[in-house]
């Protein structure tokens, strides 16, 4: 009988311990969730980058069972834009990249975010004035728990409220890219001059294509990764799908403007260094950039060239047979200016809305580019480069020389080609009519000037970088 009770008693105090054992893991649990943290994602959009998921470290594994896209309330701001609610489409536990994982638990947990073309607080980048440039912009999330998720020894979590683990954006799809480079030259009008680049390697050791993109004009700068691949979306040069067009893959070059392509001015010594601007002493090289300019120029022709040529030479098995340039609106101009320029050193061009005024291009200058491999692309109601004093008299100037390879899709407007996304009327979203990059780099089906569809040899609608992909021309790069 007195043995029971000591047992009784020795019971009841190992179930007390246990218990006070099992009230400090709560506690632990508790305290490292309100402590919890989360990491920014954006992916590139047609219409640019979006913020669309969020992925919280709760520093302890959270069971899946109960989460869904009610257990939490999230909303972001930035630094011009109030907070404003945002719809979780799907919640999963996931790894810290926030990939999807097959476990049962996880510390970490993603949100994914609905986003649209008109949806301007997901925007991780904003349009300064000033500077007339696309530069980050600093973004904060509210996130608060609004339902009950348990760990995965049963705990239950229900103030799960993260802070920044950083201010930085995370970019996956920029992961291929190489970190930012910054390339310094000597010009004969501008002295030394500085230019930011980022590009993409073809995984492979033999010879293979190099494609050079060029940003249109808000995505100059100083950080062409981020801003000059996602601003218009010219990651996708990188995807699998392109990528397989050209054999053994192609090279990206993105150099980047410290201002904008079609930019004749020049500087004093105390502005040499500005980003978006050229300092208050600005003058041009005499070839003014306007409408009633004789001649279309831009400060980084040079730069431009040199960097080019020193990328080929650092990267050998560059087949400079398949060297294209290719660029959007203010990168459109300048894709047609380094081939008016250098009619040797590429293979092909695709400009697109290029802003280069056909007046300005002379009868000898067509002359020169009437035997090269050229696909123009623009839509009819592009509000911010007229295609009739641009693109329209240039393709029918070059036809009436005698061109054999030069194209042009004449789009009636650009929208949305996925299904995903609607105006107000129900139908397609109607993007910009100046974003006819869209139906490039989305790699659409590229018509003709008077509406005929070539096809690819296999017998799929040529696209024009399945196109660009099919040129060869020698090159000469010394």
């Amino acid at each position: 009988m007195r043995f029971k009770k000591v047992f009784l008693v020795l019971v009841a105090f190992i179930a007390s311990i246990c218990g006070l054992q099992f009230m400090g893991n709560y506690e632990s649990v508790h305290a490292d969730s309100v402590n919890s943290n989360y990491q920014m994602v954006a992916h590139g959009y047609d219409w640019g980058p979006a913020i669309d998921q969020v992925v919280i470290n709760t520093s302890t594994p959270i069971n899946s069972q109960k989460l869904s896209t009610d257990t939490f309330n999230v909303s972001n701001s930035d630094t011009y834009i109030p907070s404003t609610k945002r719809t979780v489409t799907k919640a999963y536990v996931s790894d810290a990249k926030g990939n999807p994982v097959d476990f049962a638990s996880s510390r970490f947990i993603t949100l994914n975010l609905q986003v649209d073309p008109d949806l301007t607080v997901s925007n991780p980048f904003y349009f300064h004035q000033d500077s007339q440039l696309n530069i980050p912009v600093s973004v904060q999330f509210q996130i608060t728990q609004n339902s009950p998720l348990f760990t995965s020894s049963g705990a239950e979590i229900t103030k799960i409220a993260p802070t920044p683990r950083t201010t930085d954006v995370s970019y996956p799809e920029l992961d291929k890219f190489s970190k930012n480079y910054s390339f310094t030259y000597q010009d004969k009008h501008f002295g030394t001059t500085k230019m930011q680049y980022t590009y993409y390697q073809a995984p492979t050791d033999q010879k293979h294509a190099l494609i050079i993109w060029l940003h249109g004009a808000g995505e100059g700068g100083w950080q062409p990764k981020p801003v000059s691949l996602l601003g218009s979306k010219a990651v996708t040069l990188a995807q699998n799908k392109i990528q397989s067009y050209f054999g053994n893959g192609a090279d990206i070059l993105v150099p980047q403007a410290r201002t904008y392509w079609l930019d004749t001015r020049t500087a004093n010594e105390a502005g040499a260094d500005d980003f978006g601007a050229l300092g208050s002493n600005s003058t041009t090289l005499g070839y003014p950039n306007t409408v009633d300019g004789n001649q279309q120029r831009s400060r980084y022709e040079s730069g431009l060239t040199e960097l080019i040529k020193e990328y080929i030479k650092s990267h050998p098995n560059i087949d400079q047979n398949k060297i294209y340039i290719g660029g959007c609106s203010n990168g459109g101009y300048m894709a047609l200016r380094m081939m008016i320029i250098h009619p040797d050193k590429f293979s092909a061009a695709f400009p697109t809305c290029e802003a280069y005024l056909d007046k300005n291009i002379s009868n000898k200058q067509i002359s020169t580019i009437k035997n090269e491999n050229i696909w123009f692309t623009q839509s009819r109601n592009d509000p911010i480069v007229n295609p009739q004093t641009s693109t329209v008299p240039t393709y029918k100037r070059l036809m009436a020389a005698g061109s054999k390879n030069v194209h042009f899709t004449f789009m009636d407007d650009v929208h949305d080609r996925t299904g995903l996304y609607k105006g107000k009327d129900g139908l397609p979203y109607q993007y910009l009519g100046h974003f006819s990059w869209i139906d490039v780099l989305d790699d659409y089906p590229a018509p003709d000037y008077d509406g005929s569809q070539s096809e690819n040899p296999d017998g799929t609608p040529t696209t024009v970088l399945s196109w660009v992909s099919q040129q060869t021309k020698k090159t000469n790069w010394k």
